[in-house]
């Protein structure tokens, strides 16, 4: 019959069928006929997606850093997602939109905003060392009510892979650990001459004694 058309979808694909701007049927992998003048198909892929991001931020202590990583999200709430952004399909599976493909910079985006919150008070040294409480802070602002479920997302990961200085001043943090490095092992060479000097004076004071007692 003209107009009836027929849409399917896998498990992993969250539809919405909407008639006359009212959903009237929703789920993952349906399978159903359906009046196209009258309808309208709202398709979320349901899979996480990976979506890697590289910044450049400036530490507390005014150092310009670049933080590379990943972070990982899934749809949880297709009906908030759809009521936010237009997922809506054409007949041939296409989106009318560019809202689908504009989503993982959203998500981007809720990330830099907290990394850029997490990296108040933090300088550049300890940011190098130790970026787990990092991480563990931007993870759990992306997971605040107004972080990705606001969007009906879950984030299911983060990763920062690499935190990196400008080369030079990677040059001069590189100078400054020789320069410690070469200290250290100045002050244990002088340890071991005192050491030794010490140890000379017990033995010659030893064999004095032994002498006077003789």
């Amino acid at each position: 019959m003209f107009g009836i058309r027929y849409a399917k979808a896998n498990s992993s694909t969250y539809l919405i069928q909407y008639r006359n701007g009212q959903p009237v049927r929703e789920g993952a992998g349906l399978a159903f006929f359906y009046f196209a003048p009258s309808a309208s198909l709202v398709s979320i892929p349901l899979e996480s997606v990976d979506v890697p991001f590289m910044f450049s931020e400036v530490s507390s202590d005014f150092q310009e850093i670049t933080l590379q990583g990943q972070v990982t999200y899934r749809v949880v709430d297709p009906k908030l997602l759809a009521s936010l952004m237009n997922f809506t399909v054409k007949p041939d599976g296409s989106y009318v939109s560019e809202d689908p493909g504009k989503l993982p910079q959203r998500v981007v985006n809720a990330v830099q905003v907290q990394l850029r919150a997490g990296l108040q008070g933090q300088r550049l040294q300890s940011l190098l060392s130790a970026s787990e409480g990092l991480v563990a802070a931007v993870r759990e602002g992306l997971r605040q009510p107004d972080g990705l479920p606001s969007l009906g997302l879950e984030l299911v990961s983060l990763a920062v892979l690499a935190i990196k200085p400008t080369p030079d001043t990677a040059r001069a943090l590189e100078a400054t650990v020789r320069e410690q490095i070469l200290k250290e092992a100045d002050d244990a060479l002088y340890r071991r001459r005192n050491s030794a000097i010490e140890q000379e004076r017990a033995v010659k004071e030893n064999e004095l004694n032994t002498e006077i007692a003789v």
